[in-house]
């Protein structure tokens, strides 16, 4: 009989991709061990083939860590979805290992599921004109058009978000179109809408952002991501009601997204401490290529705007 079988399984499980970081897990999984809910466990997949992770888990002596390395870099979603098939409890937070979360998140859910019980998502977001803690119950018809609007939901992370084990398995774990961004996204909009969701108008996590951030690089997989995410969404919803409304939300959440990233990156790497004429290049040319797919074609002129309007801050060198 393994370990695992010898205990009742917890009721959440953070599960948990790491590559050759080690100062970042140690950091992450203390914090971690600090929730006031005790009841979860942290199950960790390595990608690095010489098992950088084991000693830092090893290192708390906590039954609660699970450490398992996979033996080869499998890539960032096959390596969480391996930690997704290893965790056992009802319900799972998809977490970064660099990524804090607020001491008291698993405890302030577990209300939430025991208030509100049978939905396949709890999630805490930044709802534009919803007070503070705010409780909404959203159907599972709606999910979509209230998750992805850009007008409604401001600030999603899946670490700040609870969802059902056996319906993310019911999914099929994440999706890998070929790249990571918005693959959360999918992720919880599809679990929500199959037995709909809690919204909490409050954020219990946050991103940390340092030069390792996976979005500072591998500019292609901002056009990779596009065209996957639409086609993955467009595909789950296109036997589903409202899927006109869906659609269109939908392509509205691209849009503002690959506006928002592209500029971020450009003025990134266009500020003084950054500079890097290379990668800006890199990075118009992305874009470029990103906003002449098909569903994306109605947010050119913005693209080409802000580009005119960034190109006059930086020609008049008015730069923050």
């Amino acid at each position: 009989m393994s370990h695992d079988q010898k205990y009742p399984a917890p009721w959440a499980s953070f599960c948990m991709s790491t590559f050759n970081r080690p100062a970042f897990l140690e950091e992450q999984v203390g914090s971690l061990l600090q929730q006031t809910f005790t009841d979860f466990e942290i199950v960790i997949a390595d990608n690095d083939p010489q098992a950088g992770g084991r000693a830092v888990a090893e290192s708390f002596k906590d039954a609660r860590v699970k450490y398992e390395c996979n033996g080869e870099n499998i890539g960032m979603l096959n390596s969480f979805n391996r930690s997704i098939g290893r965790a056992r409890g009802e319900y799972v937070v998809m977490i970064t290992d660099d990524d804090p979360v607020e001491n008291n998140f698993l405890e302030v859910f577990n209300k939430l599921v025991d208030d509100y019980p049978g939905f396949s998502f709890y999630g805490g977001l930044q709802r534009e004109g919803k007070d503070p803690n705010e409780i909404e119950i959203i159907h599972a018809n709606d999910f979509i058009s209230e998750f992805l609007d850009t007008g409604k939901s401001t600030n999603i992370l899946w670490s700040s978000c609870l969802v059902k084990r056996a319906t993310l398995l019911q999914i099929g774990g994440l999706v890998d179109y070929g790249s990571p961004h918005l693959v959360d996204h999918a992720m919880l909009s599809t679990v929500g809408s199959i037995d709909g969701g809690v919204f909490v108008n409050k954020m219990y996590s946050r991103i940390v952002y340092h030069t390792t951030n996976f979005s500072k690089s591998n500019f292609d997989y901002y056009y990779i991501a596009a065209a996957g995410f639409y086609r993955v969404m467009d595909d789950f919803i296109k036997d589903r009601p409202s899927y006109g409304k869906n659609r269109d939300v939908i392509t509205k959440h691209l849009g503002k997204w690959a506006i928002n990233c592209m500029f971020a990156l450009i003025n990134y790497y266009k500020s003084a401490a950054n500079y890097d004429k290379a990668k800006v290049d890199e990075l118009w040319k992305v874009a470029d290529k990103l906003f002449r797919l098909p569903f994306m074609r109605r947010y050119r002129f913005k693209y080409y705007f802000k580009s005119l309007a960034l190109f006059v801050k930086y020609r008049l060198g008015i730069r923050r």
